[in-house]
């Protein structure tokens, strides 16, 4: 019987210009409440102080399990193929945040 490792990592995966996947976040699955985003949803980030924000749309989601017959391992994690959208609706969407829900965030 394998050695199981359940990786609590999500990964986030975007194209780059030469269409070949790259990292663009990790996150544990207990950040984001032990749910894997689904295909539509979007993840916004915020970055009070300096005024950034990003969006991304989740466009693919992936389980994959990969076997080492050497080592008789298994390892398995969540991945996310994400694209960025419009940074005009991230700023839309951390004004609103900002205004309703500044007084939640300690800064």
């Amino acid at each position: 019987m394998a050695n199981k490792i359940i990786d609590d990592v999500v990964y986030f995966l975007e194209r780059d210009s030469d269409g070949k996947y790259e990292i663009q976040a990790e996150h544990l699955l207990s950040d984001l409440s032990n749910t894997v985003p689904s295909v539509g949803d979007r993840i916004t980030l915020t970055i009070n102080g300096d005024g950034a924000t990003s969006t991304m749309e989740v466009v693919g989601r992936h389980l994959i399990s990969h076997l080492d017959r050497a080592s008789d391992c298994e390892w398995t994690a969540w991945f996310l193929i994400v694209q960025g959208l419009d940074p005009r609706e991230a700023d839309d969407l951390f004004e609103l945040v900002s205004e309703h829900f500044s007084q939640y965030i300690q800064g």
